[in-house]
C-alpha cells in the first residue's frame, strides 16, 4: 500500500536546495529546480493496476472534468509538484515540469513517457513518445487496419464523429487503447478535442480544460516468457473502471430482420409469415424511422399500425421480438409532447438564440429539437412517453437511430447550451446519458440486464454498461465498406464493444437488380453470420410509389427478394441456418463478455499471442476468431475464386477442420479455392 504525502509548490520553491528521494507516494523536487513553467500533478488509485494521472500549471484545479469516463472514484492519492505512486503493478511518476513516465514495477518495463505538455488558454495536449508497438482499440473506424500504429498517422478529430456529414453515423470515437508494451490508456473527459497516433508520438488534445489534463493508465502483469501483452487482463481491468456489458437476450442471438422501411403493421406481419412459411430462421423484426406522426411524438401512427399490442403478440406467438427504432427529437411545433418538453426545458438551447432551435433536419424534415438527455428530468420523461407509446405493448428491444447525436451543421464548440454544460465540454459522451436513460427505466420495470436490447449508432466509454450494442451506420453498399466491417467490428471489440453489428449489404446505394449487389449481399451474409449480432438492413432501390398516410417504404430487403437465384438463395439460408445452430455458443460467448469484458469477435492474436502472423496487419485486417473455435476469412471482393487464410498452429490434441467439407488441414499460410458463391474460408477448431 502506498503511503500519502501531499507537499505544496510554494512549499517546495521555499525549500528549493532540498532533494527528496523519489519513492512511492512521496514527492520529489530537483534541486535549484525553477518555478516558472511548474507543474502539480495529482495520482489516484483507480482500478486494477490502475492510477488516474492528472495535471496543471500550478495553481491551477484537478476539478473533475464535466464528464469523466471514470465511474469508479480514486481510493487514495498524491499531488503535488514531483510526484510518484505506485499501484500493484503499474508505477507513474511526474517531475516538476510535468513528463509523465510509467513502468512495470515486476520487471522495471517502461510503458510510457511523455514529451511534451502544454496549456494555452483553455486547450490544452499532451504527446507521448510511440516506439515501436501496437495500438489497439479507439472506437469504430473506416480503416483497412486493426492496428491503430500500423498504417498511415491516424488523426480523430471527436467532433467529426458526431457529424453525419463527415462519419455517415459510420465513426465511433471511444478514448481508450492498448499497447503491446503492456499498458492501458483512456483519456478521461468527453470534451471536444482530438487524437493523433503517428510521428513518432501519440497526442490527446483538448479544447475544453476547465480542469486538469485528464487520464488514466493499467498495466498488465510481467509473465516469463510471454509473447504478447494480457489483452484480456487490460480489457477486465478497463470494464473495471467503465462498466461491463450487459449479456444479450437468447433471442438477440438469431437473425435480425430490418429495412428502410416498414410502413405498415401488415406489412411487418406479412414478412414475419414469409420468413416462417419458407423455413428460414428469424428471431427479431424491426421498425424503422418515421413509423409515427409526428416526430417526438413516441408512438406509432395509429393510420399505419393500429394495434401496437396485437402486433407485438403475433410476432411473438411465432417466436419473434420486435425491435422499434427512437429518435432523439422533438419536433417542434408538431410534437404532441413539444409544450412540455419546451416549459420544462429538457431540449438543447441555441447559445445564439437562447431557445430549443432545429438541430437535425434532412430534406423535408425540419425543425427537430434535440432532447437534452444529460437532464435527469428530461430522460425520465423521455423514457415515461416511450413506455406509453411501445414498452407497455411488450416491446423491449430499442433501436437508437440518431444517437450520436447527429446535427445538420457541424458543431465546433459553444453552439448548444444543455443542463450538464456546453455542447465542447462533454458533447461525445451524450450517448451515455441516452442509454442510461433507457435503461434505468426498463429496470424500473422489472426487466434485468440481459432481459431487454438496445441497438445505438453511437457508443462512447462505459454505454455497454448501459446494455447499448453498436452497429456500424449507413456504410454503403460497396465491397470496400464490406471491407472495412472486419477491421470495424474487430476495433470495436479491442476498444470495450463486445457486441457489434453491421447493415448487411451496406445501408446506401444497393440495388436488388444489380449483379454486382447481388454477390456483394451474399458475401455479406456470410460475414454477417459470424457477428456478435446478425442483422439485415438497408435502403433499397425500387419499391412501389409513396403511400399519402404511411408514405414510402423503398426496394425490397428480404433474403428471398435479394437473391438473384436459387444458389444465392440456398446460400445466404445456409448462413442462416448455420446462425442458429451457433446460438448457444453466441449465448455463451456473449456471457463470456458480460463477466470478464472478453469480445466475441477477436483479433487473431487474442486466440493466438504466440504467433507472430497473428499480429501482422495483413492477416489481421482479413480474417478473425469469432470465439476461441471458429476462424472466418469473409471474402470481400467480387468474383472470386480463392481467397488466402493463415491458420495458427494448435496444441497437441486439436486440429483445424475446413467447415465445408469437414476436411483436416495443416497450421500455416493456405490459399483456399472456393466451391462456388456458397463457400467462404471457415474453419473450426476441434479437438481429436
Amino acid at each position: 500500500k502506498a503511503t500519502v504525502s501531499v507537499l505544496n509548490c510554494s512549499l517546495l520553491r521555499r525549500r528549493s536546495a532540498m532533494s527528496l528521494l523519489a519513492v512511492s507516494g512521496v514527492l520529489f523536487c530537483a534541486a535549484g529546480a525553477a518555478a516558472a513553467g511548474r507543474i502539480t500533478a495529482r495520482l489516484d488509485d483507480v482500478g486494477q493496476d490502475g492510477l488516474r494521472v492528472r495535471l496543471v500549471p500550478e495553481g491551477g484545479s484537478f476539478a473533475d472534468p464535466v464528464v469523466q469516463a471514470l465511474q469508479v472514484a480514486g481510493v487514495g492519492g498524491v499531488e503535488g509538484c514531483g510526484v510518484k505512486r505506485q499501484r500493484g503493478d503499474l508505477e507513474v511518476a511526474v517531475d516538476e515540469a510535468g513528463r509523465v513516465t510509467a513502468r512495470r514495477v515486476s520487471d522495471g518495463a517502461a510503458l510510457l513517457a511523455s514529451r511534451a505538455l502544454r496549456f494555452a488558454g483553455r486547450t490544452a495536449s499532451v504527446a507521448f513518445e510511440a516506439p515501436p508497438q501496437e495500438i489497439y482499440g479507439l472506437g469504430e473506424h473506416k480503416i483497412h487496419e486493426v492496428d491503430m500504429h500500423a498504417g498511415a498517422a491516424f488523426v480523430k478529430v471527436f467532433a467529426d464523429s458526431l457529424n453525419y456529414g463527415h462519419s455517415q453515423g459510420s465513426d465511433v470515437t471511444i478514448p481508450w487503447y492498448m499497447s503491446s508494451l503492456g499498458y492501458g490508456f483512456l483519456w478521461n473527459t468527453a470534451a471536444f478535442g482530438n487524437v493523433t497516433v503517428g510521428g513518432g508520438a501519440i497526442t490527446w488534445a483538448t479544447d475544453a480544460t476547465s480542469g486538469p489534463v485528464d487520464f488514466w493508465l493499467t498495466a498488465t502483469a510481467f509473465t516469463p516468457n510471454a509473447t504478447a501483452p494480457g489483452y484480456r487482463e487490460l480489457l477486465r481491468n478497463f470494464a473495471d473502471v467503465v462498466g461491463y456489458a450487459h449479456p444479450l437476450p437468447e433471442w438477440a442471438t438469431g437473425f435480425i430482420q430490418s429495412k428502410d422501411r416498414y410502413r405498415t403493421q401488415q406489412q411487418v406481419l406479412d414478412v414475419a409469415k414469409g420468413y416462417k412459411a419458407r423455413g428460414i430462421p428469424i428471431s427479431m423484426i424491426a421498425i424503422d424511422w418515421f413509423h409515427w406522426a409526428n416526430m417526438g411524438d413516441f408512438a406509432f401512427n395509429p393510420a399505419c399500425f393500429p394495434d401496437p399490442k396485437g402486433m407485438v403478440e403475433e410476432l411473438e406467438k411465432e417466436g419473434i421480438v420486435l425491435m422499434v427504432t427512437v429518435w432523439p427529437y422533438q419536433g417542434i411545433n408538431q410534437s404532441q409532447h413539444w409544450d412540455e418538453y419546451r416549459a420544462q426545458g429538457y431540449l438543447a438551447l441555441n447559445t445564439s438564440s437562447g431557445t430549443p432551435d432545429g438541430y437535425w433536419e434532412a430534406g423535408p424534415h425540419v425543425n427537430n429539437a434535440l432532447i437534452d438527455a444529460t437532464n435527469p428530468d428530461a430522460r425520465a420523461a423521455t423514457f415515461a412517453h416511450w413506455w406509453e407509446g411501445y414498452g407497455q405493448y411488450g416491446v423491449k428491444a430499442i433501436w437508437m437511430d440518431q444517437s450520436e447525436p447527429d446535427a445538420h451543421v457541424y458543431i465546433a464548440g459553444d453552439q448548444w447550451q444543455f443542463h450538464e454544460g456546453l455542447d465542447r465540454d462533454f458533447l461525445p459522451s451524450w450517448v451515455r446519458f441516452w442509454t442510461q436513460g433507457f435503461s434505468s427505466g426498463l429496470e424500473q420495470k422489472g426487466y434485468r440486464p440481459g432481459e431487454y436490447f438496445i441497438l445505438s449508432r453511437n457508443a462512447w466509454a462505459g454505454t455497454w454498461g448501459h446494455g447499448a450494442s453498436l452497429w456500424s451506420g449507413d456504410l454503403p453498399s460497396t465491397w470496400a465498406a464490406l471491407s472495412w466491417s472486419v477491421t470495424m467490428g474487430q476495433g470495436a471489440g479491442m476498444s470495450g464493444v463486445p457486441h457489434w453489428t453491421t447493415d448487411i449489404g451496406g445501408y446506401s446505394g444497393g440495388d436488388p437488380a444489380s449483379p454486382d449487389f447481388q454477390e456483394l449481399v451474399v458475401r455479406w451474409f456470410q460475414f454477417a453470420a459470424f457477428c456478435p449480432l446478425f442483422r439485415l438492413h438497408g435502403h433499397r432501390a425500387g419499391g412501389p410509389p409513396p403511400d399519402p398516410v404511411c408514405a414510402e417504404t423503398n426496394g425490397d430487403n428480404e433474403v428471398w427478394n435479394l437473391a438473384k437465384d436459387r444458389a444465392h438463395y440456398d446460400a445466404m439460408v445456409a448462413v442462416m441456418r448455420l446462425r442458429e445452430t451457433l446460438r448457444p455458443y453466441i449465448k455463451a460467448l456473449s456471457d463470456e463478455a458480460a463477466a470478464a469484458a472478453v469480445p466475441l469477435m477477436r483479433p487473431m492474436f487474442l486466440e493466438f499471442p504466440a504467433d507472430p502472423a497473428c499480429r501482422n496487419n495483413a492477416v489481421l485486417s482479413t480474417q478473425y476468431m469469432f470465439g476461441p473455435e471458429w476462424l472466418v476469412a469473409p471474402v470481400t471482393a467480387a468474383n472470386a475464386t480463392s481467397w488466402e487464410v493463415h491458420l495458427p498452429a494448435l496444441p497437441e490434441g486439436e486440429q483445424w477442420t475446413y467447415h465445408w467439407n469437414g476436411t483436416a488441414v495443416p497450421a500455416g499460410p493456405a490459399r483456399v479455392h472456393l466451391g462456388g458463391i456458397g463457400e467462404f474460408p471457415l474453419f473450426r477448431r476441434r479437438s481429436l
